[in-house]
């Protein structure tokens, strides 16, 4: 008689760029338990960057614009008639742990916090600092699994890549030269470097390094495009608001990519482009644990700041963490990591 196959769910519920930080965790399961059968439950709009994932075997996805008590239950039966023997919760919010304990799993793993720990079987106390990384891998270690970091990646195909490149080609860019990417927007305005700021950098990049910019932007961040775009004072190719995965493959076309702390930053290194994430209010010893030796680099002033989603600062103090990271400091990082790359490629 065979073996049972071991059914294994993880959860991170929400966050596109926390997505992509727990894909470490599917490839570390994979590794310990081959023949599982390993799900994964989230966003709907964020998993998408899972798909074509070989360390997973099902996407469950979460619909946060469906009626929430109807969605729960859609979602709980489901997990039910899966019969998981492990549910791990990377998230820890309510509605999470609600989700894994209706799931059945009769090993629970989530956080230490509050009520939401007498969900689980096994809650995790962190009390180290720990990057982000790190803290999700620590969830696996009822498992047996011990280890601080794994490269998060997304996987695409080469077709979604090749469509991409034929996209950007239309729009005049030429993969004879250099390209930039710029995204010029974040989820939280604190951590949104100046569009005129960016729109400086776009000339440097076109000026200086003799590269193409393309200029990405997310569907929140109409206000911040229509800022910077009057202000470059260079031809830049912007590719509006579209899905994730095209904007993925978008970023594997580029040579370099600039991003706030926001999700697209994560996605650029998730790819393997070069990821340059500038860092205002935000904690990239937490958030941004890329390889240097890969190109990635993190940018951050160490200044006084309120270290708030919103900048509780006044006056000429108001944005001074984001004030202090220069465009022409930002311009010679650029430089300096296609240089790298070109050296890589050679």
């Amino acid at each position: 008689m065979a073996d049972p196959v071991l059914r294994i769910l993880v959860s991170r519920l929400r966050f596109i760029g926390d997505i992509i930080l727990t894909t470490p965790v599917l490839e570390s399961l994979r590794s310990k338990f081959p023949g599982a059968e390993i799900d994964y439950l989230g966003d709907s709009g964020g998993v998408t960057l899972l798909e074509n994932n070989p360390y997973l075997n099902e996407i469950i996805p979460y619909d946060f614009k469906s009626f929430e008590v109807k969605e729960q239950i859609r979602v709980g039966y489901k997990l039910r008639r899966k019969k998981y023997d492990v549910a791990i919760d990377l998230f820890g919010n309510p509605r999470s742990a609600i989700v894994i304990r209706l799931s059945g799993a009769g090993m629970r793993i989530g956080g230490n916090f509050g009520w939401r720990r007498k969900t689980y079987t096994h809650p995790i106390r962190i009390g180290e600092r720990l990057t982000s990384v790190a803290f999700h891998l620590k969830y696996l270690e009822p498992l047996g699994i011990h280890e601080s970091y794994r490269q998060p990646r997304i996987f695409l195909t080469e077709t979604e890549i090749k469509d991409a490149r034929e996209v950007l080609k239309s729009r005049g860019v030429d993969f004879s030269k250099p390209v930039v990417g710029l995204h010029i927007g974040a989820t939280w305005p604190a951590k949104v470097w100046f569009a005129s700021s960016f729109a400086r950098l776009a000339e440097f990049v076109h000026e200086r390094l003799g590269a193409q910019v393309v200029v990405t932007y997310g569907p929140n961040d109409t206000e911040y495009f229509e800022l910077f775009a009057p202000a470059a004072g260079v031809k830049c190719v912007t590719l509006p608001p579209g899905s994730l995965r095209f904007l993925a493959s978008a970023i594997s076309c580029c040579d370099a990519y600039v991003s706030n702390d926001a999700s697209p930053m994560h996605i650029s290194a998730a790819v393997g482009t070069p990821a340059i994430g500038i860092f205002g209010p935000g904690e990239p010893d937490i958030w941004f644990p890329y390889d240097r030796k890969l190109g990635h680099v993190a940018l951050k002033k160490e200044v006084d700041c309120c270290h708030s989603d919103f900048c509780k600062l006044e006056g000429e103090d108001y944005m001074r963490c984001m004030k202090a990271v220069k465009p022409e400091e930002v311009c010679e990082t650029i430089e300096q990591v296609l240089k790298e790359r070109k050296r890589v490629k050679q």
